[in-house]
């Protein structure tokens, strides 16, 4: 049996625990429907300035309908005259009870003008209602997009990925960890339209970011630990393989770490820097022929990309020709190299060369030519159209 003291001790504990829980909950309230609950909650400050504006032109007209027995619509004009400081002057002459009332009825108008003016500025510069707005409306719309790419964090390595990306056609949402205003205009200023605001390995900002349509992640912060926590919330709210993560490590144990994470590519840029310049010294004659393929390889070559296809096992593919499949003439698309599934690359194609189970296809063509071509592919694959 519990003492009295012991009961209450329970209790106590209990009660911090369900007080932390309450906070931690409203710090992790979804940013989209504290916007919508903020919004709202500034314009319901306009509500008293408006209600003292209709009460002094309703008390207005029906002084003047009593007073001066003025018809409802000259008086209601000559009270909006009146109050809004138009001052057209007297519409039918006031008698000394008339200009008695339209004094205190001007003073009372002015007033409510006055009051409603201080709250609409506080609104606007204060509080930034447009602002609040904008963000609300842009938060909206991120939940409408579909195949876009999350780019975790916003430094100069997500600036010029976001770039290549742009010049690909792909929208893509950034998350960013703090509110910071310059941050904000430089977004715009490169033309970014999306963005959220929160912890990015938080699964209510990846919701907010809107991850279940997102085709991509990518994380660019060199941060080890924030990247296991983006990486790991990313793969668990997307476990399918349609959802590409890409990483940054400083090291390959950090990058074989976070490929055991879940995920896909991992980029030491050491080494990436490191073998371009290696490149540029060890083929210092081939410069423009190295300097286009690494543009293709690196995605800075906007007119001409390369991808790859796999051929799964029993596809319809299996045992047909590159003559067969005739990807030149029906999308602009050439097959230069075969990776065999034996790791062997064969680049020595002619049109009778046979395509194998476990073979990745090597494609060198134009952007929208290679998606056409892909998208066939895949559908020969699935038998959903023959070869």
């Amino acid at each position: 049996m519990l003492t009295k003291k012991q009961r209450i001790r329970r209790k106590l504990a209990q009660l911090q625990r369900k007080i932390k829980k309450k906070k931690r909950q409203r710090r992790e309230q979804n940013r989209l429907t504290y916007l919508e609950s903020r919004f709202f909650e500034l314009l319901t400050r306009l509500r008293q300035p408006l209600i003292l504006i209709i009460l002094v032109h309703y008390f207005g007209t029906i002084g003047y309908m009593l007073i001066e027995n003025f018809p409802p619509l000259i008086a209601f004009y000559q009270t909006f005259i009146g109050v809004s400081t138009i001052g057209y002057g007297e519409i039918i002459e006031l008698d000394s009870a008339g200009r008695l009332f339209t004094i205190f009825l001007d003073f009372a108008g002015i007033t409510a003008f006055f009051y409603a003016t201080g709250v609409l500025a506080d609104l606007f510069f204060k509080e930034d209602i447009l602002e609040i707005y904008r963000e609300w409306r842009m938060l909206k719309e991120i939940q409408k997009i579909r195949g876009h790419y999350i780019v975790a964090g916003y430094n100069t390595i997500a600036k010029e990925l976001i770039k290549f990306l742009k010049e690909r056609g792909y929208k893509v949402v950034v998350i960013l960890e703090k509110e910071d205003k310059e941050t904000k205009q430089l977004l715009e200023t490169e033309g970014i339209k999306y963005f959220v605001i929160g912890e990015p390995y938080k699964k209510s900002t990846l919701y907010l970011a809107n991850i279940k349509e997102a085709r991509g992640l990518i994380t660019t912060s060199l941060d080890e630990a924030k990247n296991i926590s983006i990486i790991v919330t990313s793969r668990l709210l997307r476990p399918d393989g349609d959802f590409e993560i890409i990483g940054i490590a400083k090291t390959y144990e950090t990058a074989l770490k976070l490929r055991e994470l879940g995920a896909n590519h991992v980029i030491v840029p050491d080494h990436i820097i490191a073998g371009r310049i290696a490149a540029l010294i060890f083929h210092p004659h081939t410069f423009v022929v190295a300097n286009i393929l690494e543009k293709i390889a690196f995605g800075e070559e906007s007119e001409i990309d390369l991808s790859e296809f796999e051929v799964k096992k029993d596809s319809p593919l299996e045992g047909k020709t590159l003559i067969e499949l005739d990807l030149r003439r029906k999308f602009g698309v050439t097959v230069v190299a075969i990776r065999r599934a034996d790791g062997r690359l064969d680049m020595n194609l002619r049109g009778e060369t046979e395509i194998y189970s476990g073979d990745i296809l090597i494609l060198l063509g134009k952007p929208e030519s290679l998606d056409k071509a892909l998208s066939w592919l895949e559908k020969v694959q699935e038998r959903k159209i023959p070869v």
